[in-house]
């Protein structure tokens, strides 16, 4: 966690998974024996500063460092892009990340749209994507 996300998000996680996890829309994960190693949904968002349209989003993606590197975030990444692309077919799909991850993003067809330091918080900058 220390690398990619910041410490407040911890109980912002929390909150989501409390109350919005369940309503916002599907939200997935990766169970390897009888262990969540990995997390993730989509949801639908209303326009934001980054797009005038409503828009999928990514929420709260995320694979235990232990399990990077064996398929794992692709798999719960292109899952998320054939939900949003079933459940709202026609939507444009974006997701919010951090430095540490948004060339991972770029490798299945996300743009970096807009960019903003210490966004998240201190030396973590969003990187605001779509996918092309």
């Amino acid at each position: 966690m220390p690398l990619y996300f910041a410490d407040e998000e911890v109980a912002l996680f929390d909150g989501f998974l409390d109350r919005d996890a369940s309503v916002r829309g599907p939200y997935s994960l990766i169970v390897k024996d009888d262990v969540i190693v990995g997390c993730g949904g989509i949801a639908l968002n209303q326009p934001t500063k980054y797009t005038n349209k409503p828009h999928v989003i990514m929420t709260w993606g995320m694979v235990d460092n232990k399990h990077h590197k064996e398929g794992f975030g692709k798999l719960l990444l292109l899952h998320r892009i054939e939900q949003a692309k079933e459940i709202y077919p026609g939507i444009k799909i974006a997701l919010g990340t951090t430095q540490h991850t948004y060339q991972f993003f770029e490798k299945y067809g996300f743009k970096t749209v807009a960019y903003e330091k210490d966004h998240w918080g201190k030396d973590l900058d969003l990187y605001q994507m779509e996918l092309l």
